[in-house]
Parts: C-alpha cells; structure tokens; sequence
C-alpha cells in the first residue's frame, strides 16, 4: 500500500526565507515532555505532515495554486505592482492557508463530528478564483511591514494571524512573508465595500524597534504546535516568549463560519465552543487589541 502524501501546510517555496545556508531554529510542543523545546529543522522539514490530505489535493494545491502564487510571492518581497488577477490568486493563496493547517483541519473535523456533516467541499484546501470570498481579501488595503533593522518576524504553524471574519471591515490579515517583511491586508472603514474593487497600491511601513515582537507574540500564541525563526535572530528574548506563548491561543477556525454584522457574537461563540470541545480547554474571548484597526 502506497504511503500517504507529504502534506505541504506551509509551501516550501514560502519557508525557504528563514532558513541560513542550512536550516532554521524551530520552537516547538514536545508531545513527551508537554514542554516546549527547541531544534534546527532542515528548510523542506517543518510545515508538513504526512496524511493531512489526499494525494489529489496535494498536487492540486501545488499545480493549480503554488504554481501561480510562488512567482506573486516574490513579485511582493520586492515590491513590484500585481495586477487584478494576481490580486485574485494571492488572495486564493492566503485563504487556502488559513484552511490547510493541521489546527484548521483538526476543528473541522470536530465541527463535522458535532453537527453530523458529510459533505465534502468540492475545491478542498485550493479554493478557486470565482469563490466571492476573495474579494474580502482582495480589496482591502495592502500592506508590507518591514521590521526594524533589529527586529524580525517568526513563521508559526499557522502562518496567517486573522482576527476576525473576514467579511467584517475591522478585521485584518497578517502573513510574514520574510524574517524582514510582512504582508498585511488591511482593516477598512466602517462603510467599507468588498466588491467595490478600489483598491491601492501596496504600500509600505517601517515599524519602530520594538513593535515586529507583538506580532510574533501573536503568532506565537496562535501557533498550533510550532513555529520557525532564522537561526541569527534566536536568543534570550526568543527562548523566553516562545516558551511562555506558544500555542496558548490557537488560530480560531473563522473559516467555519459565515456571518453578518448581526450575529458577529452569536458566530464567534460557535466557533469558541468548537475549540473548548476539540482541545478541552477553556478559552476566553479572543482579542487582539493592540494590532488593531490596522487601515489606511
């Protein structure tokens, strides 16, 4: 019998940034110790685990959207103007991983479990270009954060931080594209329109000394087991955060849920009880005060 795939969470193509000339320091949950420890991962090692998907979405994932969203990747580490489709298959790409991680995945087979479903959606982990949810990616505001020269970003095992619904105007999208560079989309106004389509060009923000370390305390918390940083920004700062963080607050599955500015609490409640259910643990109101509103 064949072995199941190596499933790609995190794209090679993506992690390869954090990684020296041969590998990258990764903190990660000891299943043995209950401890967080440390250790050098090869750069095609960390972000994957075997038997997560099939092998169709597999080599989907990789021929019908890593294919496109690689060349984009770089377009935005150096800064190049996308165009409206690009726009529409990297907004592809940030969605497919939110929903691909081995956290994601794990809540959506407990919120199966718990309502009976069966059903199987038809783009699994890829998604595709006409899916109208796009556009509450697509037409937000873009950003590039370029930590400070002493500063540096980590990638966690759920690379993207959302922090709400995406269909609501304050919830913004972070994704780290690089030790140096991260990519957000946007909060917007309140009279916000997702499919107005007038958006701006990616901009740029150089943040002070100090403020790249609240995010990655965000994505460390929200990490499922681990995450990554290039080897010469490890140390004491590191050792202490990620050992006190890591993992506290998993990313919440918003995915799972649609909502409208009615039932926001009612949708969140949902998605918390799914989390308390699978994890056993009881968690609190999920808050990100001090990464928002992030728009311009």
């Amino acid at each position: 019998m064949a072995k199941p795939p190596r499933s790609h969470y995190s794209p090679k193509f993506a992690n390869k940034a954090w990684a020296d000339s041969t590998d990258y320091i990764s903190y990660f949950h000891c299943s043995y110790s209950e401890k967080i420890k440390k250790s050098g991962k090869g750069w095609k090692q960390w972000g994957v685990e075997r038997g997560l998907y099939s092998w169709a979405v597999e080599k989907a994932l990789d021929q019908e959207l890593e294919t496109l969203a690689g060349p984009i990747y770089q377009k935005i580490l150096n800064y190049k103007k996308l165009s409206d489709d690009e726009r529409i298959v990297w907004s592809q790409f940030i969605l497919s991983q939110l929903v691909r991680t081995p956290t994601y995945m794990k809540y959506e087979k407990a919120a199966h479990d718990i309502f009976g479903i069966t059903e199987v959606a038809k783009h699994c982990r890829v998604g595709c270009k006409d899916c109208s949810d796009l556009r509450f990616i697509a037409n937000r505001n873009w950003y590039l954060l370029l930590a400070h020269e002493d500063d540096f970003f980590v990638r966690s095992d759920n690379p993207i931080l959302q922090t709400g619904f995406i269909e609501l105007p304050d919830t913004c999208l972070f994704y780290p594209l690089s030790p140096k560079l991260c990519f957000v989309a946007c909060s917007m106004p309140k009279d916000w329109n997702a499919f107005s389509n007038e958006t701006q060009e990616i901009k740029g923000q150089q943040l002070k000394k100090g403020q790249a370390h609240m995010l990655n305390f965000y994505l460390a918390r929200s990490a499922g087991e681990s995450l990554i940083l290039s080897p010469k920004d490890d140390g004491a700062i590191a050792e202490k955060m990620y050992g006190d963080v890591l993992g506290l607050y998993p990313q919440p599955p918003f995915p799972l849920h649609s909502v409208n500015l009615e039932d926001v609490n009612k949708a969140f409640e949902s998605i918390r009880n799914i989390m308390v259910y699978t994890d056993n643990s009881e968690y609190p109101a999920w808050q990100i005060k001090d990464l928002e509103p992030f728009y311009r």
